[in-house]
This record gives structure tokens, C-alpha cells and sequence, in this order.
């Protein structure tokens, strides 16, 4: 584990401070006996972009994120102290953006990927950043790559293969496993233009799982891992639905229930949606209308599960950074932050054992790193939107 007290020199640490302001949209009134939550900020870093948010079994929260003047950065937060520290990971290489993702190992040790026209894994080994390209001379990879490290502490990548080693286009989604100091990739789909969005979770016998977008198709699929090859299945289909929906998938994001059920945050054009898996199939909800995105960056959700085991989502919705909840009965939404000149939230969730909230997200105003964390209250102290019952 990397500790600021030890370690005073491998550490800038970032200025913050607490907002004890709660930054609600009122709406309806939260049913008798609902939870919901109230909301501080803390300041976390001056830039922040493609966030992506892990708690460990103590309470500590890491990030990995992109600063556009140093590149990509991982910050630390002991649990309820307030302050955070911050670490230079890797350069850009001259590429302005990048995304990130990140994992902790059975030590809480982090591991990161991320893509700057190339694929990177970056992991934490007690004293530095242990660095290594991923698929080297495979061509150019772009968008979106996710993480997950198995309980033995193999680490598991899904990214979007943009180009192909001679410089034309690929499209695909791959999955690569390190296995004996290599890694082993192979594509998961053979459909065009599958995975620009995609995420990754991993069962109890260390098994794969992935979601991802059929962008031409109009499909957001789900696959698995059996150890030969990949199952693959469409949860939705642009088909299945009334009136224009043009494609859907986007910003999806994967868990695994306790009884290793799939659930699955995305969007469609319009909406933000919920798949639940059952054994007969798929039950799809409509968790709530947005506002469209005029750039692919725009459609990023990111869940967990609380004790009872119910979703809590974060989401972007035009530009407003959102908290939504399934309470058991019906979906519930809160609206953390509001909209302003940067266009984008890129956040990221986690929940420790005391039901507390956390997400990263990126400041409207200033473009600044910031990190909401929600305490549940009682809904006397609250409002949020009661959409209608999604399950029966």
C-alpha cells in the first residue's frame, strides 16, 4: 500500500478543502422510508479527466485520472481523513487525452490501464509505478480501456483496438489476461465496430465478463469466458425498441451480483437504462431521460452495489453530474452538480461499508478534480425524483 507518512517524498500533495453545500435539483418528494443522501465536495487535483474510482477494504479511495499538464496522475485519500495526495504515473507522449481505469489487487495495491494511442498497464509494486505496453505493434488504440485483477492477482484488460498494425481501421473489442509474465489478447467480437464502450468484472472463479456496444448493429452485448472461447449474447437491441433509437450501448458499465448475475448501466440515445439478469433472460429498465450528448466522451456511467445489494449509477446527463438508485421498488435519481463551461463530468463511483458514497468527477466550472461523497440520510432532509416501478 503506498502511505504519505512513510513515503514524504513520492507525494505532491494537492490543495482541498470540504463544500457543505448540497447541490440538489428538487423535484418530487422521496417516498416514506426511502434512503437517499446528502452531498460535500472535496477538491482533489487542478485537472481531471476520465476519472476512475476504487475503495479498498479500509476505506482508502485511489484514482486514476488524466491531468492535461502532467498526463496520467493517481491520487490518495485515507479513509475520513479530507486530504489527498497525489503521484505522476506516466506522460501522455504527446497525446492530449487519454482514459483510464482502475483496480486493486488482494494487497490493495492499484493497477491502472490506459489508452494514449497506445495501450499502457501501470502497477504499483510497494515502491514505484511498474509500467509495460500492452499489445505492442498491435496499431493504434483509442477510447475506452477497463480493468479488473483477479483474487490470485492476475490482471484482466478490455480496450477498443482502433487501428490495425498497418495502419487501416480494426474496430473490434479485445481482452488480454498476463499469464506467466505475457500477455495473452485475443478479440472478443468479429462484428464491426464492436466496443467502443465496453467494461469488465470478473466471476469468483477469476472468469471474464464483459459488456459492450454494437455501435452499427445498434446492440449492447454481454460475454463471457468459459475458458476455450467467448459466449457471446445481445442484452438490447435499437429493434426492440418504439419510435427512433438510432444505437445504444454507450458508456456502459458491468457488475456482478453476489449470485454472479449480471447488471448492467448504458444508455440509448434518449435514456439512461438498467439491464437485470434473470434466469429466463433480460429485464431492461428505463432509469431515466437525459439530454443527448454531442460527442461519444458524453456517454459514461459507472456503478455498485450497496449492502442490500441494489445499484447506485453515476452518470452525466448533459452536462449535470448524477446519483441514480434502485431502492428496492423503483428507481430514484439525484442531481449532484449542475452543468457549466466544461461540458463534461467523466466520473467514477465506489461505496464503503458504511453506505457512504463516493464519486469523481470533473469541476464544470473550472475543469478541477473533484470528488463528491454522499452520506445517506433520512429523506425528510432531502429531495430527489421518483421515476416510475421498474420491476413488479
Amino acid at each position: 500500500m503506498m502511505k504519505d507518512a512513510r513515503h514524504p517524498n513520492k507525494w505532491t500533495r494537492c490543495s482541498w478543502y470540504w463544500v457543505a453545500a448540497l447541490l440538489l435539483v428538487p423535484v418530487l418528494a422521496v417516498p416514506a422510508g426511502a434512503q437517499t443522501w446528502t452531498w460535500s465536495t472535496e477538491s482533489v487535483d487542478v485537472s481531471g479527466l476520465y476519472s476512475s474510482l476504487a475503495l479498498d477494504s479500509s476505506g482508502n479511495v485511489h484514482i486514476a485520472y488524466v491531468n492535461e499538464q502532467e498526463g496520467i496522475k493517481y491520487g490518495f485519500r485515507e479513509a475520513g481523513s479530507g486530504k489527498w495526495y497525489s503521484m505522476f504515473v506516466d506522460g501522455l507522449l504527446g497525446v492530449t487525452t487519454g482514459t483510464t481505469g482502475i483496480a486493486l489487487d488482494a494487497s490493495q495495491n492499484p493497477h491502472i490501464c490506459y489508452t494514449i494511442g497506445q495501450l499502457r498497464y501501470a502497477e504499483w509494486d510497494g515502491k514505484k509505478w511498474q509500467i509495460q505496453q500492452v499489445n505492442p505493434g498491435s496499431g493504434n488504440i483509442s477510447y475506452t480501456c477497463t480493468i479488473a485483477v483477479a483474487a490470485n492477482g492476475t490482471p484482466h484488460l478490455t480496450w477498443y483496438q482502433y487501428g490495425a498494425p498497418d495502419g487501416s481501421l480494426y474496430l473490434h473489442i479485445k481482452h488480454a489476461a498476463l499469464q506467466n509474465g505475457v500477455w495473452v489478447a485475443r478479440t472478443v467480437d468479429s462484428e464491426r465496430q464492436t466496443g467502443k464502450w465496453q467494461s469488465i468484472a470478473l466471476d469468483a472463479e477469476g472468469n471474464p465478463h464483459v459488456t459492450f456496444d454494437g455501435f452499427i448493429s445498434g446492440t449492447l452485448k454481454y460475454g463471457y469466458w468459459d475458458g476455450k472461447q467467448w459466449n457471446l449474447h445481445i442484452v438490447d437491441s435499437k429493434t426492440k425498441k418504439e419510435g427512433s433509437i438510432s444505437t445504444l450501448g454507450m458508456g456502459n458499465f458491468l457488475i456482478l451480483n453476489h449470485d454472479g448475475k449480471a447488471g448492467v448501466s448504458y444508455y440509448d440515445d434518449n435514456s439512461l437504462m438498467y439491464a437485470w439478469q434473470q434466469d429466463s433472460g433480460w429485464k431492461i429498465d428505463t432509469v431515466s431521460n437525459i439530454t443527448a450528448f454531442g460527442s461519444w466522451i458524453g456517454y459514461h456511467s459507472s456503478q455498485v452495489l450497496d449492502a442490500q445489494g441494489h445499484p447506485h449509477i453515476a452518470y452525466d446527463d448533459g452536462g449535470k453530474l448524477k446519483h441514480a438508485w434502485w431502492d428496492g421498488q423503483q428507481w430514484q435519481i439525484q442531481t449532484i452538480v449542475l452543468g457549466g463551461i466544461e461540458q463534461y463530468r467523466y466520473s467514477s463511483i465506489g461505496i464503503d461499508r458504511h453506505q457512504t458514497i463516493f464519486i469523481s468527477y470533473r469541476d464544470p466550472s473550472d475543469g478541477s478534480l473533484k470528488m463528491a461523497v454522499g452520506k445517506m440520510t433520512q429523506p425528510s432532509q432531502t429531495v430527489s425524483q421518483a421515476l416510475p416501478k421498474g420491476h413488479e
